[in-house]
């Protein structure tokens, strides 16, 4: 499986809800170009979506939604505050895709990216996008993963 792990764009802190922040218009861009390097490496494959229903994961989900044909979204509240063991189970019940998007936040999508990979650090700024090749065995995950890129919107102009 190839697994890709997304932090939301750029949101700007406000004084209201933080379940409710949206994407300022650079977390816009960054997710439209964080779609385009997705929508490269996934081109006629069965691919899923699985994001934090925080309103600003559910943009950054639905924008890279657009860049790809005929591809389900799901959104759900347990990936708000989610651990590394839920996102784990998560990738393990949508095993049967061939390409995977998780969308989520900091510092947990930098968390999982170490889980799979225990001998990398990982920093993910908004909209990074960390590229795993995955194998996953009838008793779980088989790590570590292989480790192809960490992408950012933020490097191309």
């Amino acid at each position: 499986m190839d697994l890709f792990v997304v932090r939301h764009g750029e949101s700007p802190f406000h004084a209201g809800s933080d379940h409710s922040r949206p994407l300022s218009p650079r977390g816009q861009v960054q997710a439209g170009k964080s779609a385009q390097f997705i929508a490269q490496n996934c081109l006629n494959a069965k691919t899923h979506i699985i994001c934090s229903d925080a309103l600003r994961t559910m943009t950054t989900a639905k924008i890279i939604q657009q860049h790809l044909a005929a591809v389900q979204l799901h959104s759900d509240r347990q990936y708000y505050n989610a651990l590394t063991g839920e996102w784990c189970d998560a990738i393990l019940a949508h095993r049967h895709f061939e390409k995977l998007i998780l969308v989520g936040h900091n510092p947990t999508m930098s968390t999982l990216s170490q889980y799979l990979i225990p001998s990398k650090s990982f920093q993910y700024k908004p909209a990074c996008v960390g590229h795993f090749s995955l194998e996953i065995a009838a008793d779980g995950l088989k790590l570590p993963a292989h480790f192809n890129e960490l992408f950012s919107p933020d490097a191309i102009q």
